[in-house]
């Protein structure tokens, strides 16, 4: 057996998405707690090198292709 745990921001769509998981064959929902803040998550805030990253990325300027075909061609994808 495989355990899902799902956090849903939009309180509203709850009820539907309990009821389409109900209705896939082999699925059961074994508890839903409403009540849990945000602050009660173990939600992980990224640190200013990942933001950095991120930025990066988003803005398309990234570091490009990166051969792993052999260790020659993997440190040459780095110059």
């Amino acid at each position: 057996m495989t355990t899902l745990t799902l956090q849903v921001e939009n309180p509203s769509i709850l009820a539907h998405l309990k009821v389409v998981l109900k209705s896939i064959k082999g699925v059961k929902v074994l508890s839903s707690n409403n009540s849990l803040t945000p602050e009660d998550t173990c939600e992980e805030i990224p640190n200013a090198m990942t933001l950095a990253a991120m930025k990066e990325a988003e803005s398309g300027n990234d570091a490009g292709v990166v051969s792993t075909d052999s260790l020659e061609s993997f440190m040459a994808s780095f110059e």
